[in-house]
């Protein structure tokens, strides 16, 4: 999608130049860049994820507020009402280089600690509101393979969050500390898809497997439409932003993600093992639609409760799994319209659909004779330690309504 150049937004601050005069410097935001203006007729254009430039904001409880704007070889304080300088802070939301993480996020709690970084649950004291902060280490001394990874990361998100697809997880800010890259983004009260999994006894209704089937479908077409894909859609990386609502479903973690015409990473291999789609095993080359196989492995899950697990990386036995996937796929569903599209989703890449015409299979036609209940298995197969606890709550439910009635 082709982004045009047009003014965002434009304000004019005061700053301080070497002879101690208070002059008045225009910055003009556009979509992909803004530029400063410094003296009279030069100017300091800044691309959007550069880090040429980080910005400093300063509020405190009287009516101005400044920002400091900081390069290699300029550094330079920007006073003005503290209207202005939110409105400005507003519009570079998710678009450059914020500093000073700590005196904006108060941490709450450590979700996940990797080699890369962590990830936090932080509180955000200007606007009261939760958000996950993806903390990346970022030291002088990382391999600079892994620094372009970032960054790729960075770029996609930010590029991602101009373009506001319902299903995809918005990049709110980013900021460079001393050897971090920190990503804010929304947090998902609603957890991970395996956590949704668990809530509802490994057997979601057919409307919300539908419903949530459909959603990320047109998030993955919106990706390879942008010449993008994942390449590491699972059940971890899709989550809920509301608790318990399928309509709220996002697709996060663009860590592995690349641009399809971008050689030098479309030669990695990568993904999770049970989604991996099979030319991924081979040195053939591959494109965007190892997204939908990923995604028909979401799908066995959905319908059926279970992970498969592919213990060889053979064609012959990718084959053959499959076919075990369609016969459990059949028991559970008792429709061979549902087995239909799976087969689609996962067949041979030069037989596999792609997003839009997943989206025009019958399984997803308001007429198609499916039915509106789909038959779990008895044992679902789906490893996650969520099991338990939602085992419990529901154990503990039963004893207190069993007090209520001997009471009573």
């Amino acid at each position: 999608m082709k982004i045009s150049q047009s003014v965002l937004f434009q304000c004019y601050l005061s700053s301080f130049c070497n002879e101690g005069q208070v002059i008045q410097q225009k910055f003009t935001i556009y979509d992909t860049y803004l530029t400063i203006q410094i003296g009279v007729i030069d100017e300091l254009k800044i691309e959007y994820c550069s880090q040429e430039a980080i910005f400093e904001w300063k509020f405190d409880n009287s009516n101005y507020s400044e920002v400091i704007v900081i390069t290699e070889n300029y550094s330079q304080t920007y006073q003005g009402s503290k209207q202005t300088i939110l409105n400005l802070k507003q519009y570079l939301d998710g678009k450059v280089f914020f500093r000073n993480f700590k005196s904006h996020y108060k941490e709450i709690q450590t979700l996940k600690k990797t080699k890369q970084g962590d990830i936090t649950k932080c509180y955000n004291k200007q606007l009261n509101i939760e958000v996950i902060a993806k903390k990346l280490n970022f030291t002088q001394n990382l391999e600079c393979q892994q620094k372009k990874l970032i960054l790729n990361e960075l770029k996609i998100c930010q590029y991602l969050s101009q373009l506001n697809q319902e299903s995809i997880i918005k990049l709110r800010e980013f900021y460079q500390e001393k050897d971090k890259i920190i990503l804010i983004f929304d947090f998902c009260e609603g957890g991970t898809l395996n956590f949704y999994m668990a809530q509802n006894n490994f057997c979601p209704s057919f409307v919300d497997i539908r419903k949530m089937m459909k959603k990320l479908l047109i998030a993955i077409k919106f990706l390879h439409k942008q010449n993008l894909m994942h390449r590491d859609i699972k059940m971890d990386n899709i989550m809920l932003l509301d608790y318990n609502n399928p309509n709220s479903i996002q697709i996060i973690d663009f860590g592995f993600s690349t641009f399809i015409d971008n050689q030098p990473y479309i030669i990695e291999r990568c993904g999770t093992p049970g989604y991996i789609a099979p030319e991924l095993y081979s040195e053939n080359s591959y494109d965007e639609l190892i997204d939908i196989y990923s995604l028909g492995q979401i799908f066995f899950t959905l319908l059926t409760g279970r992970k498969f697990t592919f213990d060889s990386h053979s064609l012959k036995t990718f084959t053959q799994l499959h076919q075990k996937q369609c016969n459990i796929i059949r028991e559970s569903t008792k429709n061979e319209i549902i087995v239909d599209l799976f087969q689609k989703m996962t067949n041979t890449s030069d037989k596999r659909y792609n997003a839009q015409q997943c989206l025009n299979h019958q399984y997803f036609e308001k007429t198609s004779k499916i039915k509106q209940k789909l038959t779990c298995l008895k044992s679902p197969l789906l490893k996650t330690p969520f099991q338990s606890i939602i085992l419990k709550e529901q154990q503990c439910q039963s004893e207190t309504q069993e007090r209520f009635i001997n009471l009573k």
